[in-house]
């Protein structure tokens, strides 16, 4: 096989893997400056407050991407009929993926995320105490979360 066929096979293998089903089970793909917020349209700018939701689409599990919890949850509000499979967050420290129902948010207004969700995620509570405690932050859950009220 010579290199241009090889390229080209590589190229169709890496298209055909874009192609398929969100894995519910793993963390989605967030390419900064490239990734666009399901929500507000607006590219993902910011690592630190990347969020996904995970859905049972019409061709199986389906990745939305958000720039922060704000957008998520007015997305999730405003679409309740969404069958949600899990949640994922990025760790505000780490910048590593945790499922948001197995982790801790703080808010707080010392907080400057994107769509001023004044949120930021943890995968552990030890960061997620420090930092509330730090910018005089509440831990809460996502569910708790409401986009138009205050911390």
């Amino acid at each position: 096989m010579n290199k241009f066929s090889l390229s080209m096979l590589v190229a169709w293998l890496m298209m055909l893997g874009g192609c398929g089903e969100a894995d519910p089970d793993a963390p989605p793909q967030i390419l900064l400056g490239d990734s666009v917020c399901a929500e507000c349209g607006m590219i993902v700018s910011d690592e630190r407050f990347g969020t996904a939701t995970i859905i049972e689409g019409e061709r199986g599990s389906q990745a939305l991407i958000f720039d922060d919890f704000n957008c998520q949850k007015k997305f999730e509000l405003k679409h309740p009929q969404l069958g949600v499979i899990t949640r994922w967050s990025r760790d505000y420290n780490t910048l590593g993926w945790f499922r948001t129902s197995d982790g801790y948010l703080v808010q707080s207004h010392r907080i400057r995320s994107p769509m001023a969700s004044r949120v930021a995620g943890f995968a552990a509570r030890e960061d997620a105490t420090a930092l509330a405690h730090a910018l005089l932050g509440v831990i809460i859950t996502y569910e708790s979360y409401d986009p138009s009220g205050e911390p």
